[in-house]
């Protein structure tokens, strides 16, 4: 009984680090529940509130205030359950709810939606090429390539 709850506290302990570890490496509450916010890595943003980054994946905010860089944001396509679940718990949004959104936007000759991709490297790849690029990706896909930013509530 004594060597399982030693292995329960250790495992515990364990998983706390991890989750330290990767709040301390910039990851976002999100990347928890599996997605990173990633900018190209010559943008000077370290941090993201949560409020500024519905503004962008909902055309709201263009411009990177610091270097007045247009941003180019992008993400996994409709389907995939990581940009789901960053529409829902940061956009405030379900993906049919974002796609009619884009819709009447674009209808009305307002904004441009953010980019889509299938896979994970191809946000990269493309916000590593974008000066203002910015990306939700999966987060165990992040590379050198890009620079996970933190996200504040």
């Amino acid at each position: 009984m004594r060597g399982t709850a030693a292995r329960g506290t250790l495992r515990l302990a364990a998983v706390a680090a991890l989750v330290a570890a990767c709040l301390a490496a910039g990851w976002p509450a999100g990347a928890a529940g599996g997605w990173a916010v990633v900018v190209n890595n010559e943008s000077d943003l370290r941090r993201i509130a949560r409020d500024d980054l519905a503004r962008i994946y909902l055309g709201k905010k263009t411009l990177w205030e610091e270097k007045g860089t247009r941003i180019a944001p992008a993400l996994l396509e409709e389907g995939d359950a990581l940009t789901a679940e960053f529409l829902d718990s940061v956009v405030k949004k379900s993906v049919s709810q974002y796609r009619a959104y884009w819709k009447r936007l674009l209808f009305s000759g307002g904004g441009a939606a953010p980019k889509a991709f299938r896979q994970s490297t191809q946000v990269i790849e493309f916000v590593a090429r974008q000066p203002g690029g910015i990306g939700i990706v999966d987060a165990s896909a992040v590379d050198a390539r890009v620079r996970v930013v933190e996200t504040l509530d």
